[in-house]
């Protein structure tokens, strides 16, 4: 139980970060209307002001969480409040505070993208569809919700970005042969970036954060030999990817080339995409 909470951070008036002083210094994000207004590092919180205790998780660490909330708006932060009390009421299944930072930093980036008029399609929708009937069905309303929060009208292959987030923040994905095996991957990936672009990588920022869930998932689904439908990607958008950013495209290509070889599976024109938006965010 959280008790005696005193503030670390004052990240806006409805978040703080906190030590939970009862709990041996355990940190943890603490959520609560007006929690955060005109207080101090070293003030202790009044508990019946805490609604909501995110501690860190296996994606999320203190100082990432504290980061996406960070660049959220408070609007942005209770809708995702909203989902999350949503998605707990339909699975059975016990769901940690990874989803909600990840939600939140994918529902963010979503918006911000949608008002640019540019609308991405998960390179895995068919499989979610298919294999996770029930969490895809679970995107959908959380896509509907959105909607009608936020005057907008997104499509509905976000439902499957959506289902990932629920999925891996509910499911064992790993094994220990999965697990050496993405650590190969992930270190030969990095390696990839960092010649190519004569750049190190900032493994501890969020847009890296990003980045490794998405090649996480994607390997998954290569390793199981999982067919993953192309969805024909507009061709004028991939044509100013690959003119505007085309040093990410060909990293990006890089990295296609290497998992194709590595698993014998061909990755799609799609996925490729994806790999160049999340690499335009990394590297700029």
């Amino acid at each position: 139980m959280i008790v005696n909470v005193k503030v670390k951070r004052r990240i806006n008036n409805n978040v703080v970060l906190a030590t939970d002083v009862g709990s041996k210094g355990l940190e943890g994000i603490l959520i609560g209307k007006g929690i955060g207004f005109n207080v101090h590092p070293g003030d202790f919180i009044n508990k019946d002001n805490i609604q909501n205790v995110y501690l860190p998780s296996k994606n999320y660490n203190i100082t990432q969480m504290a980061a996406v909330l960070t660049d959220a708006s408070n609007d942005d932060i209770n809708l995702v409040i909203k989902i999350i009390q949503y998605i707990d009421s339909k699975i059975e299944k016990k769901i940690n505070g990874g989803l909600f930072f990840g939600l939140l930093d994918h529902i963010s980036f979503t918006l911000h993208r949608y008002y640019q008029g540019m609308n991405i399609k998960s390179p895995l929708e068919w499989e979610i569809k298919h294999f996770y009937p029930v969490i895809y069905k679970l995107g959908l309303d959380v896509v509907n919700i959105i909607d009608k929060e936020k005057n907008v009208k997104l499509p509905n292959s976000e439902a499957a970005f959506i289902a990932l987030h629920v999925i891996n923040n509910t499911e064992n994905l790993t094994s220990v042969d999965e697990t050496i095996d993405w650590i190969e991957v992930s270190r030969d990936v990095n390696k990839i970036i960092s010649i190519s672009s004569n750049n190190k990588i900032d493994q501890q920022s969020i847009a890296y954060q990003r980045f490794i869930n998405h090649l996480r998932y994607l390997v998954l689904r290569l390793s199981s030999k999982e067919r993953v439908k192309n969805n024909s990607t507009n061709p004028q958008m991939l044509k100013m990817i690959m003119t505007q950013y085309s040093n990410e495209y060909s990293i990006s290509k890089k990295i296609s080339d290497y998992l194709s070889k590595r698993y014998g599976s061909r990755i799609s024109k799609d996925e490729q995409l994806y790999l160049t938006l999340h690499l335009i965010r990394l590297l700029n």
